[in-house]
């Protein structure tokens, strides 16, 4: 019993330390926007402003929370800042003042993650941390982008399937195929991949619509010869038996 008992502890140890490695691997490297130099708000800021915004994008946690940690800001920088105040206006503008002297950065997880994705186990790290902080509504409207880009995905692969239609009935028009012919085409090269993001047309290397159909509506009608031939031989078959 001591020793499985002691087992338990051993998993839940190293568990613990894996989920800690983990959100130090998150928190080790951050993007930071090469573009901000040429932002007027950035530019317009003296030199310890700049600085201060640098220290604040790279010392809040991996969900965009900062410590307000004045002393130690002061220490790094080189510069006294006793409280929230001290910030120039263009940066607290940039933050959302929260419980216990802590702030979030908004800009942050759209510039770092994009947008959260509920099925990434690092971006679950940080929607639960942005849950415990109340930023709810701030959550719903990231989340909300996915379903927005979703429903994008879906308007596009409509379209290019519609233009696929197109394409086909004008190959149709000029060789005067039937539809009965070509109608199972359609339904056969605009079947979408597992993650309905492709038709099937889309993963060859190389599709050229008219002799794709012109080799469709062959073989199509090569199989009913055959199948022609293959019932009356089997009548043959009946009758001389």
């Amino acid at each position: 019993m001591d020793m499985a008992l002691g087992i338990l502890q051993c998993i839940k140890k190293i568990k613990n330390n894996l989920q800690n490695k983990q959100k130090e691997k998150i928190m080790a490297k951050r993007f930071i926007d090469t573009k901000m130099w040429d932002k007027p708000w950035y530019r317009k800021l003296d030199v310890t402003s700049k600085l201060i915004w640098v220290y604040i994008l790279t010392k809040c946690d991996h969900a965009g929370i900062l410590d307000g940690d004045w002393e130690a800001a002061s220490f790094f920088i080189g510069s006294n800042i006793h409280s929230y105040e001290d910030l120039p206006e263009a940066i607290r503008k940039k933050l959302v003042r929260l419980e216990n002297e802590q702030f979030f950065i908004p800009s942050f997880i759209e510039y770092q993650y994009g947008v959260l994705r509920t099925n990434s186990k690092p971006h679950l790290s940080v929607i639960k941390r942005l849950e415990e902080k109340g930023l709810l509504n701030y959550l719903d409207g990231v989340i909300g982008t996915l379903k927005e880009k979703e429903k994008e995905k879906e308007k596009d692969i409509e379209k290019r399937k519609d233009k696929f239609i197109n394409n086909v009935n004008i190959a149709i028009k000029e060789k005067k195929y039937k539809n009965e012919e070509t109608n199972r085409f359609v339904e056969f090269w605009t079947e979408k991949n597992n993650s309905g993001t492709k038709m099937r047309f889309e993963l060859e290397k190389t599709f050229e619509i008219p002799r794709r159909l012109a080799t469709w509506v062959r073989n199509n009608r090569e199989w009913k010869i055959n199948k022609k031939g293959n019932n009356e031989r089997r009548k043959m078959q009946l009758t001389t038996s």
